[in-house]
């Protein structure tokens, strides 16, 4: 049992003076003056004692609007700064985000998380128009199947987008009334609340139109019309306001002086002060104008909360390792606090803003107030956050379920550089990737990004895969998903198209082939994050060796152990660098040369030159029976010298991922493929990223279509031994 004696109490609704609480078995037990506990028998026996003078206990806050952007981190960042719930307005693929709120949901050291899951948008809108493997609707008829499917998905709450991109310099369609009007009755049919996006006065108007319960954002370019609000009022709606972000976007000055505040810049992580400081990424405006003015969002709250209407604090976070969005998890939503009270709220008004108005809309019935019953999510801070907002700043002590979390051990493992203490790791960055003591050097960290591209292809509708090893390297990779997601990715997305989720699938169908013609053996070379030990449907009991180096094999074990089981198969690893003896390795961890093996080569050969190519090819035939098969991917840096590739590389960041492709592939090799296969006994057949693309029904990526100039040449070859192993 824990009490907290002497404090300043604000329940969620009103503030209680020189009170004690007490916690026992992760629930508030008790809530009485600290004189009447004292001489309680029960609140006697308390094995903590914590002396709450001159501070003010508050309910856990809960943030209305973040996005988690794929990554724990975000959630151990906001339970630093006191907010023990945060809903997610949007996350993709439903495996992550199902597991991220899996896993909040288990641990203490993380904020607790409800999600939207997969935004409703219009076919072609916003943001379908830069992820067109979104779900989208075409009109109101399928409204409710979306609805259904989100819920099954395991969404929270529903969210549609009513935004023309106008804000991004685009001009989209939205969801016209009709269809926003029966998602948002869909919504309500399945007991799920429903809140909209909007971008301007005109989708605000569309929003209370169709009944959703809760609005995000506010206008910029005027003030609400009063009349608006009105209706706002007798409808009974919310409004986020999401001001934090509002203000960022719009460059308003202020937002970015968090930075300046010991308090909160004292327990940031070095990526998330840098976002805060300078950061421009992830804002609802990214093509100013003159008729945006942050005073307009200000005004337009202040006759929101004057008339009545319910506002939830929400902060629209979405910054990640690698992703230097300003407004920071946890931290931003002191800043929102701050904003509000500035849009005519009292101190205490706000604070309800941020516990048990979020709480009524979201349904968390369980938390939001400091009651007896209620989960003991609970945040004390120094002096009176009753009459000085800015007064939340000053986080002592976070308890979740009455669990106390500690907020020096994850700063002095964030200032010192080491891996993330909730997540494991550190962005997928270019150089090195720390993750629980492993580290990924370059050729390593470029396997997140094509484990990000197959955790995205697992979440389409058409996938062409499922791979829930790829969400959950997505998941602890901290940036990886959310940096082939955005606009960071774009570049890249554009060059490569679907080929990463092509070339999968031309391997997975080999690899079934070869197993259903006798092969019981399968060994994946420089296998990298390969899930196919985990997902493949094998026809028959087959033992895959993975080899790889240890830094990778690490990584993975610490990511999938005790998550995904394995499908029909043995998994064996094999650390070794493909530079070192890794036949010898590979038989002593009881690979059989006499039984026929198939062997897939996938992104290895760019990385070589030929001559160290052919000696791979040596060394393999030299372990390969006769039955056995081999699939490889060939290309060459001739790729990056194309005009496609070209220009992606002019455009984009020395550091971002192309560029590291770009360095790290050797093979300048122009002698014909098959004959190389040839020269070392295969008999093989290719195919080309083109007629994979047709087979599929996807577009050809366009670094491989032959219709352009200048275009690049990547081959896969799939063959079967036609000579005997050499002795040698």
């Amino acid at each position: 049992m824990i009490r907290i004696d002497h404090a300043r109490v604000f329940d969620g609704e009103r503030v209680l003076d020189d009170v004690s609480v007490l916690v026992d078995d992760g629930r508030v037990t008790a809530v009485t003056p600290t004189a009447q506990a004292a001489a309680d028998p029960a609140a006697a026996t308390a094995a903590e004692v914590v002396d709450a003078t001159g501070h003010t206990l508050l309910p856990g806050l809960i943030d209305g609007h973040t996005h988690v952007m794929g990554t724990l981190h975000n959630l151990r960042l906001a339970l630093t700064f006191g907010v023990t719930t945060e809903v997610d307005l949007f996350s993709f693929p439903a495996d992550l985000t199902g597991w991220l709120c899996d896993t909040a949901a288990h641990r203490d050291d993380l904020a607790d998380l409800r999600s939207a899951g997969t935004v409703l948008c219009a076919t072609g809108g916003h943001p379908a128009a830069t992820m067109p493997f979104l779900p989208s609707l075409d009109g109101p008829a399928a409204a409710g199947d979306q609805v259904r499917l989100r819920q099954k998905e395991g969404a929270h709450v529903i969210k549609m987008m009513l935004d023309d991109g106008c804000h991004h310099g685009a001009d989209l369609p939205t969801l016209d009334p009709a269809t926003a009007a029966a998602v948002a009755d869909a919504a309500r049919s399945s007991g799920l609340p429903s809140v909209a996006h909007v971008a301007d006065v005109e989708t605000v108007r569309t929003a209370l139109d169709a009944g959703v319960d809760a609005v995000t954002h506010v206008p910029l370019e005027a003030p609400l019309p009063q009349e608006e609000v009105d209706r706002a009022v007798a409808r009974g709606r919310y409004f986020i306001p999401t001001l934090a972000m509002m203000e960022m976007s719009c460059g308003a000055p202020g937002g970015r002086d968090l930075a300046a505040d010991a308090r909160i810049a004292g327990h940031l992580p070095a990526d998330a002060l840098a976002a805060l400081t300078g950061g421009t990424e992830g804002l609802c405006v990214t093509v100013p104008s003159p008729q945006l003015d942050f005073g307009n969002a200000l005004e337009t709250t202040r006759r929101l909360h004057a008339s009545g209407v319910q506002l939830v604090a929400g902060t629209d976070a979405n910054n990640a390792p690698g992703r230097a969005c300003p407004v920071v998890h946890g931290a931003a939503l002191h800043r929102e606090l701050e904003l509000l009270v500035t849009a005519g709220l009292s101190p205490v008004e706000a604070l309800r803003a941020a516990t048990a108005t979020p709480a009524r809309l979201f349904g968390l019935t369980d938390r939001g107030r400091i009651a007896p019953g209620l989960r003991a999510d609970l945040v004390l801070v120094e002096g009176d956050a009753s009459t000085d907002i800015t007064a939340t700043r000053a986080v002592r002590r976070v308890w979740r379920r009455g669990v106390p979390f500690d907020r020096e051990a994850a700063r002095a493992a964030w200032q010192s550089g080491g891996p993330d203490p909730a997540a494991g790791a550190d962005p997928a960055g270019v150089a090195a990737t720390a993750v629980g003591g492993a580290e990924l050097t370059a050729v390593g960290s470029t396997a997140l990004a094509v484990a990000a591209s197959r955790a995205v292809e697992s979440g389409r509708p058409d996938r062409l895969f499922q791979d829930p090893v790829a969400v959950q390297v997505a998941v602890a990779a901290g940036g990886a998903l959310a940096a082939w997601s955005g606009p960071r990715g774009e570049l890249l997305r554009r060059a490569m198209g679907d080929y990463f989720a092509l070339r999968t699938r031309f391997f997975d169908d080999w690899l079934h082939e070869a197993v259903a013609a006798g092969c019981r053996q399968v060994v994946v070379l420089a296998a990298g994050l390969d899930a196919r030990a985990f997902r493949l449907d094998w026809p028959a009991p087959v033992r895959v060796f993975e080899i790889d180096r240890a830094d990778v094999l690490t990584f993975k074990d610490k990511i999938i152990t005790g998550r995904v089981p394995l499908s029909g198969s043995e998994r064996i690893p094999v650390t070794c660098d493909l530079r070192d003896d890794w036949p010898g390795v590979l038989r002593e961890r009881g690979f059989d040369p006499g039984l026929p093996t198939a062997w897939l080569v996938e992104g290895i050969m760019v990385y070589l030159t030929e001559e160290e190519g052919d000696g791979l090819l040596a060394r393999l035939g030299a372990l390969s029976a006769p039955a056995s098969r081999i699939a490889v991917e060939y290309g060459s840096r001739a790729m990056f010298r194309t005009d496609n590739t070209r220009t992606a590389l002019d455009t984009t960041a020395e550091s971002d991922t192309l560029h590291t492709l770009a360095a790290l592939w050797r093979n300048e090799s122009t002698t014909d493929p098959h004959a190389r296969l040839a020269a070392h006994g295969w008999t093989a057949t290719t195919r080309e990223p083109a007629d994979l693309a047709a087979e599929h029904g996807r577009p050809t990526p366009p670094a491989f279509d032959p219709r352009q100039p200048g275009t690049a040449r990547i081959t896969l070859l799939s063959g079967h031994r036609h000579t005997s192993p050499d002795p040698g």
